[in-house]
């Protein structure tokens, strides 16, 4: 069992847990005073295990798999099953569907499952909701290894099975018709993620059973918010990605603050030192140091907010201004097909509040396709001489110009007059290039372009400001 905890450590970490040795040898200490049985085991492990509260879900994910649904693997594949979910539910569920009553169409009117999603979700009926969600899952038939690499479209597949679109439209209706209240509202949501949830609960243990220990550890990589893409986060991700880079915000004011102490001494002062060692007949014991001034960057942000690559521009504004004490001035501007500057709103507003205001204000789009060489064209002759010679130009874009003017003697222009310009690319690399993105002719008027799609990627590239 020693051999099984190191190994659901080493899981973990590959999942973005922080578990340390320590906290390993603190697990196998407890669970070897609390035994095995199902409970104490579970709690001796969460409770050395997690640091914050936000670990717990991906805790309680690894665990299940790991401890419940892996074991079954080996006997899974000897008896060739691989099916979660028996027949005789299914069967059920299918007639329940047939059996669903539709407004005004009769008994028998709602042979889809949408209605009986519509009534399940109403009645808070999470057995019912179970059901639908094996039957759901039951829909895929049996997906392939390869598939594992798709899980959300999976997930998509599973939901359009059930009629999971129609039961929303249905429901956002019913809801208007009948003026239901914020927390009806609130429990009916709940009970759509929880069939979600479930949905992908039951295709991560099919997987698993199936498939055994690599599928695992592929799983726990993609439950790795630092690792995953920035367009592949759904709202609560969202939210935990945000107390993320505070807190890598803080981290990095430190380490800035560190740099600056060490920065204190400069070279020798020679002359201050040969004074000071008379005291000592002319033996320099105490060396004396030149002060050395670290100077702070300037920095003018120029942020695609198109498509997914506004979740990439919304971080790294987040980032820059919870640290903007470390830059002597920050200057923002929103684009898509035009560009605003949007500097104002962060002066005397809480973060989170000007982001908002930032974005549902400022009036950066026309057609809500990007522009590149129409943003450069007005940047430069609109904005250019009130940007100082000593700023350091940050574009966040994907380079996707929709296959128009590229317009590159104006950034050309722009690099001459900063003093660099960085571009960070929030797509894998192997995007660029393709399609219409135009990251090589934009590159060479850029000091360093990196790769920057994900949390970790993030905390490295900033520092190239600092």
């Amino acid at each position: 069992m020693e051999e099984k905890i190191l190994e659901f450590g080493r899981l973990l970490r590959k999942g973005g847990l922080n578990v340390s040795f320590s906290q390993i040898a603190d697990a196998l200490r407890a669970t070897a005073e609390v035994g095995f049985q199902f409970e104490d085991f579970y709690h001796a492990l969460a409770c050395t295990m997690i640091c914050e509260k936000a670990d717990k879900p991906l805790f309680d994910k690894m665990f299940r798999l790991f401890f419940l649904t892996l074991p079954a693997s080996q006997h899974g594949r000897e008896n060739g099953e691989s099916q979660l979910v028996s027949t005789e539910n299914t069967g059920h569920i299918i007639e329940l569907a047939r059996s669903a009553e539709g407004i005004g169409q009769g008994r028998g009117g709602g042979a889809s499952p949408a209605l009986l999603l519509v009534k399940a979700v109403q009645d808070g009926n999470y057995s019912l909701l179970n059901q639908l969600a094996q039957l759901a899952f039951k829909s895929l038939g049996n997906p392939k290894r390869k598939d594992l690499a798709n899980l959300e479209q999976l997930i998509v597949q599973a939901k359009v099975s059930i009629g999971w679109y129609e039961a929303v439209n249905r429901l956002e209706r019913i809801r208007e018709k009948e003026k239901v209240n914020e927390s009806t509202y609130s429990r009916w949501l709940e009970c759509l993620n929880y069939l979600e949830d479930r949905i992908k609960e039951l295709l991560e243990e099919y997987f698993v059973i199936t498939f055994g220990q690599d599928a695992l550890e592929e799983i726990a990589s993609a439950a790795n918010l630092r690792e995953k893409e920035f367009y592949q986060l759904n709202n609560i991700e969202i939210d935990e990605i945000r107390k993320r880079i505070t807190k890598l915000a803080r981290k990095l004011a430190s380490k800035y603050a560190r740099r600056y102490r060490r920065a204190k001494h400069g070279e020798i002062d020679m002359r201050r030192t040969v004074r000071n060692a008379l005291k000592t007949g002319g033996t320099p014991v105490c060396l004396r140091y030149r002060k050395k001034k670290l100077s702070k960057p300037e920095i003018v942000l120029l942020c695609d907010v198109s498509g997914s690559v506004a979740v990439f521009s919304e971080f790294m504004l987040q980032l820059v201004y919870t640290i903007q004490n470390r830059f002597r001035s920050v200057r923002s501007f929103l684009f898509v097909d035009r560009i605003e500057e949007v500097t104002n709103y962060f002066h005397n507003e809480d973060i989170e509040a000007a982001l908002q205001e930032a974005f549902s204000k400022a009036n950066f789009s026309y057609s809500g396709f990007s522009d590149f060489g129409k943003v450069f064209t007005i940047f430069a002759t609109k904005y250019l001489n009130s940007i100082s010679p000593k700023s350091t130009l940050i574009i966040l874009g994907d380079a996707r110009n929709n296959w128009r003017s590229d317009e590159r003697d104006f950034l050309k222009q722009i690099s001459e007059h900063v003093r660099k310009v960085l571009w960070f690319n929030p797509q894998p690399q192997s995007a660029w290039d393709t399609e219409d993105s135009i990251m090589k002719v934009y590159a060479p008027y850029c000091r360093q372009v990196f790769e920057c799609r994900n949390l970790a990627q993030l905390g490295e590239v900033i520092e190239a400001i600092l």
